[in-house]
């Protein structure tokens, strides 16, 4: 597959070189569409660590062309599940007991599957309503040898094309793929943030069940929601959809602004809206992140030349966040820089962003990172990004219509009055 997408790509590029046709563009759009295509089926059968990387990929549109990211973007929620008899095996295994001796009864059908893992209803014998996460048994072979398989690959692709890097991205894959195979860290991660929203009634974690809680097992309170992207039953509900929005953008602001951690995969699969209230329920931290030393400063500097309109300043800044070029220079944050800045002043004018210019945002900084010489956007803020297009894309399903920059000063603001510390 790999290299019928490599041959293909190689013919068109020789194709455009030398004949040039002037249906170039749509040619290069069937490409990467029949290519994404055939990527999405082999991860389906594959599973492992080439589906968790494509669906990591799917994310990727600094890196990728937008038909990967459409239709890589699939894999995040269309997983097919693991039989029952696979799911008794693994937690009579990782438990000690048979199923029945911890489970007065659990649901056979998974009401959540994805890459690594499904989720399965269940109650416990002292009555306790629970979900149980189940870590596929075959996952962390699978995901050693992908590793290892695809890092020969990625060498040998090297070897042929010096400016066709994909190592960092296996870096990162292999960085953060063991964190979340230990559902025990998830389970900590998930304490760690509910503890920053104790004093509040409006944002909720699941508690944890650590008695019946492994590195494969991850069993937790069962909360019920309407996915946070469905306007339509949230307002079915009477739910006030522009103070959920807030509620969201607040709930983030806290984790990044203020505790420097914060959960890194918010698709809106992983946050429920609970009608009273309203509550924001945040699930599944497998994937969180702590922010390095000094990302504040820097990001309180991009801010502040963002807010003069100097764009030689924020490219700098830029390059204090971690961005890093092939020749060092600026030129290419140089390109960057006027696109944020050209949103950040019509944010500023309407306290909001129109769809298309979020659209023009998506693909334009994406564009400039590959036609440009960018060598590496460090992954925290690639992660940044993935919440900040979330907290966009979900007030614009929501219909609502938020002063984003008045939500956030007060957050920062209070990061910046805080006493050094974690």
């Amino acid at each position: 597959m790999f290299g019928r997408v490599y041959l293909g790509t190689k013919a068109h590029q020789l194709l455009e070189r030398t004949l040039g046709p002037p249906d170039m563009a749509e040619r290069w759009d069937a490409h990467h569409r029949a290519s994404a295509e055939a990527i999405y089926s082999a991860a389906i059968d594959l599973r492992g660590l080439i589906l968790k990387g494509c669906q990591f990929l799917g994310s990727r549109a600094d890196v990728l062309p937008p038909p990967y990211v459409e239709i890589l973007g699939r894999l995040q929620d269309r997983v097919p599940a693991h039989g029952f008899s696979v799911v008794r095996r693994t937690v009579e295994r990782e438990l000690g007991a048979p199923l029945e001796d911890v489970f007065s009864w659990i649901g056979e059908r998974p009401i959540a599957a994805a890459s690594l893992a499904q989720v399965h209803e269940a109650k416990l014998h002292d009555g306790r309503h629970v979900a149980v996460k189940v870590q596929y048994p075959e996952i962390d072979g699978l995901v050693r040898s992908d590793l290892s398989n695809l890092r020969a690959l990625f060498r040998a692709v090297g070897v042929i094309e010096k400016d066709f890097d994909l190592m960092p991205l296996l870096d990162e894959l292999g960085a953060y793929l063991p964190l979340e195979l230990d559902f025990e860290n998830e389970a900590r991660n998930a304490e760690r943030v509910a503890d920053f929203f104790a004093d509040r009634g409006d944002v909720a974690v699941p508690e944890i069940v650590w008695e019946h809680t492994t590195r494969r097992i991850l069993v937790m309170e069962f909360v019920e929601g309407i996915k946070i992207n469905d306007a339509e039953a949230l307002q079915a509900a009477g739910v006030d959809t522009e103070k959920i929005a807030t509620l969201l953008v607040e709930a983030f602001s806290e984790q990044i602004l203020v505790r420097g951690f914060f959960h890194a995969d918010p698709h809106p699969g992983n946050l429920l809206v609970q009608p009273e209230g309203p509550r924001l329920v945040l699930l599944d931290f497998g994937l969180a992140k702590d922010l390095p030393e000094g990302f504040h400063a820097g990001m309180v500097d991009f801010v502040s030349s963002l807010l003069q309109g100097r764009v030689e300043l924020m490219a700098h800044a830029l390059g204090e966040l971690g961005f890093e070029t092939r020749d060092g220079g600026d030129e290419a944050l140089l390109e960057i820089a006027k696109v944020i800045l050209r949103v950040g002043q019509e944010l500023r004018e309407r306290k909001g962003l129109r769809p298309e210019t979020v659209e023009e945002l998506r693909r334009e900084i994406p564009e400039h990172v590959r036609r440009n010489p960018i060598v590496r956007i460090p992954h925290h803020l690639v992660l940044l990004g993935r919440v900040v297009g979330l907290l966009s894309g979900v007030s614009t399903a929501l219909g609502a219509n938020i002063d984003v920059v008045q939500t956030l000063a007060p957050f920062a603001l209070r990061r910046a009055a805080a006493p050094p510390g974690p």
